[in-house]
């Protein structure tokens, strides 16, 4: 359980991570194509969905962060029983958020949606998709836990089997249900809902048998009921707090995004939504070996071995690198290949160039700024990783809304935003972790 920064434990941690987070990210961007092909509204409709589904996994992705950097301490500490005394206390906080935001979504969405959106249509399929897919968020909060825990001990492997599962229930049912083949109900944007909801599921059920096959219920005391720990409760709160206020302010960012590009256009925001859905895909690998560091930095700390921290992160983001730089040139030199798989229009794809190369660079600059900010919330010092995220974000709006509202310069100007944002993280991130204030903190 004692992590060790070679490269070889860092790519062997971080690439069953990647193949995981290329099987999520195909929820989205399946439902993407396949709504492409339905129509321009439902396309645009499921733009809107996301962001508000998004916003609701904020205290959800507070409390998994939270549960993974304390099983990460432990982890380096070689504490078994603690391990799973602290998954146990996550997975309970994390079940009852998710059913406590079932009620919030069905009473205030559709509300929120008709105020803010011009286009009715748009505001009435976003809500035929959350009203089912909403329900998915017990099952996903139960697969983030577990997820936790693997990526907290390093034992990432598991994962690639929850993913695939997940993403080809999802397609298949995609497939079906939007469409009615196969003999089933033409459903549109409701079926995609389904085939999300079936999948977290499904899900679900492989990660439960999994820790129950390989003994790890036992090792760890897993899904133990009794000794409720208010005291470590209150750590795990004060800790996920912050990060679901990161959480938070990250999704409302692409949330207000959406609702600044729609007053453009129902085409423009369905270029949009090709676009993010793009570099939704290129973060992927940036977004796993960030997972990897937050994790293995409180491992290290917990290890004491902190002389071994900039290593780690050096080593990491050249590992990033050699995966995400190889994708971005074929991106940038054939965009219309990668747009043409999302729409079968080629004016819309063509429109959205700009903005695939606007987010190629951003993704560039994720690389150094997602790796420190990472280093940053695995010290467990979350207040300023969410000084951090709030500055970025609020730089990347301020220049979205001068840009749409005030300009006529097209969406690949206004997603520059996204490299203004990232330079903003880096700076302060790294600036922040090399000051080591963050040794005050003791969990």
């Amino acid at each position: 359980m004692r992590f060790r920064p070679t490269y070889g434990n860092i790519w062997g941690v971080t690439w069953p991570l990647i193949l995981a987070g290329i099987s999520e990210t195909v929820i989205d961007v399946t439902d993407t194509i396949f709504l492409a092909h339905y129509g321009t509204a439902e396309l645009a409709a499921i733009g809107v969905a996301d962001s508000v589904y998004g916003l609701s996994l904020f205290l959800i992705i507070g409390g998994v962060e939270a549960t993974q950097i304390l099983i990460g301490r432990r982890s380096g500490e070689a504490r078994a029983l603690q391990i799973g005394q602290m998954f146990n206390h996550g997975l309970a906080l994390l079940v009852l958020v998710s059913l406590a935001m079932i009620p919030v979504i069905l009473g205030a969405v559709p509300g929120a949606l008709d105020y803010l959106l011009t286009a009715p249509r748009i505001a009435a399929d976003a809500f035929t998709y959350l009203r089912v897919a909403v329900f998915a968020l017990v099952f996903q909060a139960f697969n983030l836990a577990l997820s936790a825990f693997f990526i907290g001990i390093s034992r990432t492997r598991v994962l690639i089997a929850a993913a695939v599962i997940l993403s080809a229930t999802n397609i298949v049912l995609d497939w079906l249900l939007i469409f009615g083949n196969g003999g089933f109900p033409e459903l549109g944007i409701s079926g995609a809902a389904r085939a999300t909801l079936t999948a977290e599921i499904a899900t679900s059920v492989f990660l439960l048998g999994y820790v129950l096959l390989r003994g790890y219920v036992a090792r760890f005391g897993l899904f133990r009921a009794g000794g409720w720990d208010f005291r470590l409760a209150g750590k795990l709160a004060l800790i996920g707090l912050p990060v679901s206020l990161n959480a938070l302010v990250d999704m409302a960012k692409w949330f207000v995004l959406i609702v600044i590009i729609e007053r453009l256009g129902e085409r423009t925001l369905a270029s949009a939504n090709i676009v993010l859905s793009c570099y939704a895909l290129f973060l992927i690998p940036v977004d796993n070996f960030s997972e990897t560091i937050c994790s293995m930095v409180s491992n290290l700390i917990g290890q004491n071995h902190l002389h071994k921290l900039h290593l780690l992160l050096g080593r990491t983001m050249r590992l990033a690198y050699a995966v995400i730089l190889p994708v971005l040139v074929l991106a940038v030199l054939f965009p219309r290949p990668l747009l043409g798989l999302f729409t079968p229009d080629a004016a819309l794809a063509a429109s959205s160039v700009g903005g695939l190369l606007a987010v190629a660079l951003a993704t560039v600059l994720a690389v150094p700024g997602d790796t420190w900010f990472s280093a940053v919330l695995g010290t467990g010092d979350t207040r300023v990783s969410f000084a951090i995220q709030l500055g970025a974000t609020i730089v990347a709006l301020l220049w979205a809304w001068l840009i749409a509202w005030h300009t006529a310069l097209g969406l690949g100007i206004i997603l520059l935003g996204e490299v203004l944002a990232w330079l903003v993280c880096l700076t302060a991130s790294a600036w922040w972790f090399r000051g080591r204030r963050w040794l005050r903190l003791a969990l």
